[in-house]
């Protein structure tokens, strides 16, 4: 008579490993803790929880086709379960969090693209104007399945971001699935240093300032006051000013509040809420970066590519200058992150508060609805049938060519909006 086999059970020499052990704990504590509001026990199911990952871990280190060690499997816990909180949130392992701790560096040389993990795939939610991946044909909203030949699994954004910069003239061959296109596309990106330049300003009819930022970076704010000084110093002076904010979705909340500060003064710029109550922070400008007694009439444009800290900036400007926002809905993702380091010197990165405007309107997962559509753009006929609201295209054409942003002048040259008219500073 044949018995069915018996398996092996995880037993507690398999556990004796206390390092592993407080992993273990650690990884469903805190998908208990999350869970569950802060005044409320873990009920057993948690324990079951934890009960059936120890069980599963076991299984697979016993049985995988493959061997892994311990660290490999609980490493790849930990950044599963972060990469399923929001495209922010991250696990770092002990060297790069020691990195992290440096603070942003300058690679010497990257793809400028941001990516973010959307329906399960790798996608490019902004590619930075004159930057490599923009030269190479990558366009926003590509879906990056093949890096190398390799399928692109489990890869957070912040490791995205880390693959795709190095030595300049590093090749990757990428194979993309495009909106509109039946195959998948096969480009190749080589890394190259970012222009320095964040901000540019062109004068149009000599009446309308446009000002375009391509990105955030901790110069930006530099860059704008440089600029906005030159248009207040404009002969004759400015009807209004477009601030393209499209395809822009790199930058901290900090270089949102003092690009923000430059147009608002003293103002509340943003408000932060955290999970638990009584965690609400608000964000005011300074008086000192103010540039303008009374702010020109001004047009914001921004699009699905608009997130982080030109979300912030976009939705300050509206709220307390009464800027127009034109374009398309944005992206809706900016949050405050905070770094917690693990024993073993790894840590865990998470969103522990969102971004709301001044007048308390949530911007995370909602985005911000433009008060003007932006009108429809002539694409090819492959993207024509594509469905849903008109999309901005990466503004590589001159600002004169530039559909929105002529909607955006006539909309300024009309005479809406008002100018605005700064409060005193405070004495």
């Amino acid at each position: 008579m044949n018995r069915p086999k018996i398996l092996p059970t995880p037993g507690p020499g398999w556990l004796k490993s206390t390092r592993r052990v407080a992993l273990i704990l650690l990884v469903l504590g805190l998908a208990a803790y999350y869970l569950l509001p802060a005044w409320a026990a873990p009920p057993a199911s948690n324990y079951d929880a934890l009960r059936l990952y120890t069980e599963a871990l076991f299984e697979v280190s016993q049985k995988f086709v493959w061997p892994k060690n311990e660290e490999e499997l609980m490493y790849g816990s930990l950044r599963g379960m972060m990469n399923s909180l929001d495209p922010d949130s991250s696990f770092l392992t002990a060297k790069e969090y020691q990195s992290y701790l440096k603070g942003p560096q300058r690679a010497p040389a990257e793809a400028g693209m941001d990516l973010i993990v959307k329906d399960g795939l790798l996608t490019a939610v902004s590619v930075i104007d004159g930057g490599p991946a923009a030269r190479d044909g990558l366009k926003p909203d590509d879906h990056i399945i093949k890096i190398d030949g390799q399928m692109v699994r489990n890869l957070t954004t912040q490791e995205a971001a880390r693959r795709f910069q190095g030595a300049p003239g590093t090749a990757f061959k990428l194979q993309l699935i495009r909106n509109g296109e039946v195959k998948p596309l096969d480009i190749t990106i080589k890394l190259a240093p970012l222009s320095d330049t964040t901000v540019t300003t062109t004068y149009l009819d000599n009446a309308v300032a446009y000002v375009r930022i391509r990105y955030f970076n901790e110069e930006t704010p530099v860059e704008l006051a440089k600029a906005l000084n030159n248009i207040k110093q404009h002969k004759p002076a400015v009807k209004g000013i477009i601030l393209d904010l499209r395809n822009n979705a790199r930058g901290s909340m900090e270089e949102a509040v003092r690009s923000a500060s430059l147009f608002l003064g003293n103002q509340p710029i943003l408000i932060a809420k955290g999970r638990a109550p009584k965690t609400e922070q608000s964000y005011t400008g300074k008086d000192r970066d103010l540039v303008f007694k009374t702010l020109p009439p001004m047009v914001v444009l921004v699009d699905q590519g608009t997130a982080r800290a030109a979300e912030i900036l976009a939705a300050a400007l509206r709220d307390q200058a009464r800027a127009t926002l034109l374009g398309a809905k944005t992206l809706g993702l900016c949050g405050l992150t905070k770094a917690f380091p693990l024993e073993d010197g790894s840590a865990l990165v998470m969103t522990i508060a969102q971004c709301y405007s001044p007048k308390g309107v949530k911007i995370p997962g909602k985005g911000l609805e433009p008060e003007v559509p932006g009108q429809k753009l002539s694409v090819p006929n492959a993207q024509e049938k594509a469905p849903g609201p008109p999309k901005a295209a990466v503004p590589v054409v001159s600002p004169e060519q530039d559909p929105w942003v002529l909607q955006a002048k006539d909309l300024l040259i009309s005479g809406a909006p008002k100018p605005v008219a700064q409060k005193k500073p405070a004495a």
